[in-house]
């Protein structure tokens, strides 16, 4: 939904980006709706358009929202979860479990703590050094506006916005524990509530 379509006559298919985190919400859609105990607060389910020419999807929502953007406990982000990092010193086969967990010390630590908590019934091995894509996918229209946000990130590899970005070497294991981590954290965010502004960047903004 994020991805660059057709270029100079070359598809591009985006099966990680953004393929991949579309896919993750709708397993947590599923399972919304599969349990009959229910979030103890409303749950909106996006998949922004236009991420990729400039945010301009979650950027209309954020200024047309359907609900005071103040009344949102938190935003929960899933974007290229489907592929297992490589990189110049590491493999594939090194990211089978990993995962990067972007931004989410920056406004709340609280809903940090409760993402390491619904971690122990996922187990994924989080990494955070990525943050240099904080401000590069949906989240940041929110984060802008004080809302805590997680960003779930399986990293850059030479797939990236290329034609070759098809559903070989797609590690589903990984987008559908992506989905039950992001399901139980808003699970527990909805029994939780609003989250103190107790982050790293909100403590600075106070000094």
């Amino acid at each position: 939904l994020d991805h660059l379509g057709v270029q100079q006559g070359d598809v591009y298919p985006g099966a990680d980006d953004n393929g991949s985190g579309s896919t993750s919400i709708l397993q947590i859609a599923r399972a919304i709706q599969a349990n009959p105990v229910k979030p103890r607060r409303s749950v909106l389910l996006i998949a922004f358009c236009a991420e990729e020419r400039g945010l301009l999807g979650s950027r209309y929502y954020a200024a047309n929202p359907t609900r005071p953007i103040s009344d949102m406990v938190c935003m929960l982000n899933i974007d290229m979860i489907g592929r297992n990092e490589e990189g110049p010193n590491e493999t594939a086969e090194d990211n089978v479990n990993t995962i990067h967990l972007v931004g989410s010390k920056r406004i709340s630590m609280d809903l940090h703590e409760l993402t390491m908590k619904a971690n122990e019934s996922v187990n994924f091995v989080f990494e955070y050094d990525q943050e240099g894509v904080y401000t590069r996918s949906d989240h940041a229209n929110f984060a802008r506006q004080g809302v805590p946000i997680t960003f779930l990130f399986g990293g850059f590899t030479p797939r990236y916005h290329q034609p070759s970005d098809t559903l070989e070497d797609i590690n589903f294991a990984k987008i559908a524990n992506c989905a039950r981590l992001n399901y139980l954290t808003l699970m527990m965010a909805a029994e939780h509530g609003h989250f103190e502004k107790n982050g790293e960047d909100e403590i600075r903004k106070r000094q």
